[in-house]
């Protein structure tokens, strides 16, 4: 039998893969190399791997810096192709070039440009890191000719981020935390005014800073179909609505847009349901229940509630009337000025939100009495903006139920950016902000860049919060007694407690006029001025001459019409300067000349009082000492003489005060009798026992005189 020869064992194939990423998408190149050359297979293949199939087309989400690199995504390989290990080797000539990863260079340069380890553009090191950054750039152009434009891109924006704050802090110089009621002249204000706004103005340092990062950049917005989208919705027939209004509301609701409208009349035509009617009416006319999918009756249970809220504590102030008077206030500023066209639809609902729950359930007190008296409220805020926070937080808790949720149908994005502004635009009502969000708006106003609408916005709702002094007298006068009676109920709690009396609290030394005056120089006047002169600045470039912002406003309408093209073409026109018609400024003037009238008149009444009293004191004391230089003649006893001794003295009795007369001249006798009868002419007994007293002390001084005669003449 023929040896048989043992076949060859096949050659031992060795699997290998290889995964990497090119242009976003991750591939998988699989091959099985043999020992033998000439017994290599190609039975590898190219191919992305599962969990980038489905993103195929989209930017993966872990993306690289190796982006922008000149690299083309490889074919899968084909039968003039094959594999070994991790090379795509051409088995022909004149085959396509072969693929090749990502060179040494490239990966450098993103990883040296990369902006993923970058500081925040806020912090200190951002501004050394962007200088470097450019640098670098500036070497890899130099020597590579180009850098991939997504990594160019990512870092300009980074660095003109950078050059943003850096300009806005320089420019704004931002607050000292010192006391701004030292660049108020002291003799300017009465003492009681001066405490209050010392109280209520000013707070520590701590508070003040915020961490928060302001936003930098916002939605352009197209004016003409804003503009035209405005008028229809502001316009709309009140049939449209789901909610028929009494004869009286529709009445009073043609002057909705006035500033000085007349919510009280509102209040007592609605029976009390003036803040519900409000909100709904402004909701309808900017179109928010149809843009947000709100639904009628969830929005009423929800206003409901609110009313609810604002009567737990029968405020003489702050109630929902208040809440009705700045919710109006913010849609007058809106429309009347043009700023509606700078917002959007989100950071309109949110105004109006914020308008109407910016007071929900106040107590009746300051933040400064919570925090003395140690309620619960300044414990569970930590004593800072005590009743805002309160405000923001309740209101938002009423959402939770389903019945009441008006926000169920917004986006997670225009949620979060409706909360934030909500919270921003309430807590600035807490007064303590007062001169710091002035004096942060007058920087700001310097500066080339658009302002921060959360801090325009906060400042607009803050200026409506105390805007009863701007309007109508007979609205403010009404809104100020209300407000001074709260101030004095909390002046009787803090009586009963023990505690001092807060500023402007005490009933019996209180002077409303001057206090008023006070308010309106240092508080109210200063914010509407730096209020009027952001509107300037914010709707000036939104509001060309023709637009029918500026048409809304007659005093604006007037100066557009007036100006036209030049009869002479060789004259250029004249430019055009937007204004907003300040009709605050008239009542501010009007309403402090009367109350300089009032404090005149009260002042003068005030020096009356105390004359009268200080009077009244005065005849007291003297009546009293009369009474008792009465009892003491009384106590005076006419049966002790006074005794006169051998030598002459008067000794000590009760009646040392007498005078005695060395004589008994006629004259002197004369003179006793007319005492007598000034006296009222005593009776007969006493008449006789004063005669005798008298020859008595008449014989004991002619004695002593005669004794004195002859000692003279014995020459003793």
């Amino acid at each position: 039998m023929a040896s048989q020869r043992p076949r060859p064992c096949p050659p031992v194939k060795k699997r290998t893969s290889a995964t990497f990423c090119i242009d976003g998408t991750t591939y998988t190149i699989d091959a099985v190399r043999g020992q033998s050359r000439n017994q290599r297979q190609h039975i590898g293949s190219l191919k992305p791997t599962p969990s980038t199939v489905a993103n195929a087309g989209e930017k993966n989400a872990v993306e690289n810096d190796t982006q922008g690199c000149s690299m083309q995504t490889p074919k899968a390989s084909s039968s003039n192709e094959s594999v070994s290990g991790k090379r795509l080797t051409p088995r022909k000539k004149g085959s396509p070039p072969r693929r090749q990863g990502p060179s040494k260079e490239d990966l450098t340069m993103s990883l040296e440009l990369s902006t993923d380890n970058l500081p925040p553009t806020d912090s200190l090191e951002a501004l050394e890191k962007a200088s470097k950054r450019i640098r670098k750039i500036c070497t890899f152009l130099q020597s590579r000719g180009n850098v991939p434009s997504n990594l160019l891109k990512r870092n300009l924006h980074y660095i003109a981020d950078v050059l943003e704050i850096v300009a806005t802090d320089d420019a704004r110089r931002f607050i000292d935390e010192d006391d701004e009621l030292s660049e108020v002249e002291p003799d300017a204000v009465p003492m009681e005014v001066r405490d209050w706004l010392a109280s209520t103005f000013t707070r520590s340092a701590s508070v003040t800073k915020s961490g928060e990062k302001e936003k930098k950049t916002f939605r352009s917005i197209v004016q003409a179909v804003r503009a035209a989208n405005l008028v229809d919705r502001l316009y709309r027939r009140m049939s449209t609505s789901a909610v028929t209004y009494p004869p009286t509301v529709m009445k009073l609701f043609k002057q909705l847009d006035d500033w000085s409208f007349d919510v009280f009349a509102l209040n007592e035509a609605t029976n009390g349901q003036a803040l519900r009617y409000v909100t709904y009416e402004i909701m309808m006319r900017y179109d928010l229940l149809a843009k947000f999918k709100i639904g009628v009756g969830t929005l009423f249970n929800f206003l409901e509630a609110l009313e609810v809220g604002y009567s737990k504590y029968q405020n003489p102030y702050h109630n929902l009337v208040h809440g009705a008077d700045v919710t109006q206030t913010m849609h007058s500023i809106l429309f009347q000025t043009g700023l509606v066209q700078w917002l959007t639809d989100v950071e309109i609902f949110a105004v109006v939100f914020s308008a109407a729950i910016h007071d929900f359930e106040h107590t009746g007190e300051t933040n400064n009495f919570h925090v003395m008296s140690r309620t619960e409220t300044a414990l569970v805020y930590n004593d800072r903006a005590v009743q805002e926070n309160h405000h923001i937080s309740a209101a938002f808790r009423l959402m939770t139920d389903d019945n009441l949720n008006i926000v169920y149908n917004m986006s997670k994005e225009d949620y979060k950016d409706f909360r934030t502004l909500v919270i921003d635009m309430v807590l600035a009502t807490d007064m303590s902000y007062h001169f710091a969000q002035v004096k942060q708006m007058k920087s700001l106003l310097s500066c080339p860049d658009n302002i921060d609408k959360a801090k325009a916005l906060s400042l607009v709702l803050h200026t409506a919060d105390i805007s009863h002094p701007a309007k109508d007298w007979t609205l403010h006068e009404h809104w100020t007694e209300l407000l001074m009676e709260e101030f004095f109920r909390q002046g009787d709690k803090e009586q009963e407690l023990g505690l001092p009396f807060s500023p402007l609290c005490d009933r019996k030394t209180t002077m409303v006029a001057s206090s008023q005056i006070g308010f309106i120089d240092f508080i109210v006047q200063p914010s509407f001025e730096i209020m009027s002169d952001m509107l300037d600045k914010v709707v000036a470039p939104i509001s060309p001459r023709g637009s029918l912002a500026n048409q809304s406003s007659a005093t604006i309408s007037e100066k557009v019409e007036g100006e036209g093209s030049p009869q002479n073409g060789d004259q250029p026109e004249e430019p055009f300067e937007f204004k907003v018609d300040r009709v605050w400024d008239r009542h501010l003037t009007g309403n402090k000349v009367k109350w300089k009238e009032q404090s005149t008149k009260d002042q003068a009444e005030k020096e009356a009082k105390e004359k009268a009293a200080q009077k009244e004191k005065d005849d007291s004391e003297q009546q009293k000492q009369s009474t008792l230089d009465d009892k003491a003649e009384e106590k005076k006893d006419p049966e002790n003489p006074p005794k006169i001794t051998a030598n002459g003295t008067v000794s000590p009795g009760d009646a040392v005060d007498q005078k005695v007369k060395p004589s008994t001249s006629p004259e002197n006798k004369e003179h006793a009798s007319t005492t007598e009868e000034a006296a009222g002419k005593a009776s007969p007994e006493h008449v006789e026992k004063t005669s005798t007293e008298e020859e008595k002390t008449g014989n004991i001084e002619s004695i002593t005189v005669k004794s004195v005669t002859k000692r003279k003449e014995s020459g003793v």
